[in-house]
């Protein structure tokens, strides 16, 4: 399985060793869960397969009178998988799908009152995203790594065509006729 949750938490744990706790708390402060899909409970089942596989291993230790946690390392191995999935996932361009296609999918099924609306809450959606991206990429422009300015970079790109795309489709489902 070429798991990109995996990917993500291997490149986090070849810069420093951290608990499962801290990767997520990482994820969080980067906001990288805003331009990649990851989640804190994959995090923790991902350190723990990563560790049951031999690509992380994991030293417990207890800090005061608090419970013990688990600082993972990445292993040779774990190296060599990093790597694996980095080939992958850049020579491996498959379709992506955005889940929201699926109620534009079934907008001949609905009134077209309700249609209009959804579809105007959908474009405030888009709109709401570019106005973060624009923000975000303001912010790190001078602080983010080069990756990080990059995929903010394509979420721009993308956003940017994204709300001229619904404001289309909101004109052409307006002249539609029901």
């Amino acid at each position: 399985m070429m798991s990109t949750i995996d990917l993500i938490i291997l490149g986090i744990l070849s810069e420093t060793p951290m608990n499962a706790y801290e990767v997520t708390r990482y994820i969080s402060e980067k906001q990288v869960s805003r331009l990649l899909k990851i989640s804190d409970p994959a995090v923790y089942k991902g350190c723990r397969r990563l560790h049951h596989n031999g690509f992380l291993k994991g030293k417990n230790i207890r800090e005061g009178g608090l419970p013990k946690k688990t600082i993972y390392n990445i292993t040779s191995d774990g190296k060599k998988r990093l790597l694996e999935l980095m080939e992958h996932h850049s020579s491996n361009f498959a379709p992506f799908y955005i889940e929201f296609n699926s109620f534009i999918w079934n907008l001949e099924r609905i009134d077209k009152k309700s249609g209009l609306k959804m579809l105007r809450d959908l474009t405030e959606e888009i709109k709401t995203m570019k106005r973060w991206i624009v923000t975000h990429e303001q912010e790190v422009a001078s602080t983010a790594s080069f990756p990080a300015k990059m995929i903010i970079k394509q979420y721009s790109m993308l956003i940017s065509t994204l709300v001229t795309w619904s404001e289309e489709m909101i004109s052409e489902y307006g002249k539609t006729v029901r």
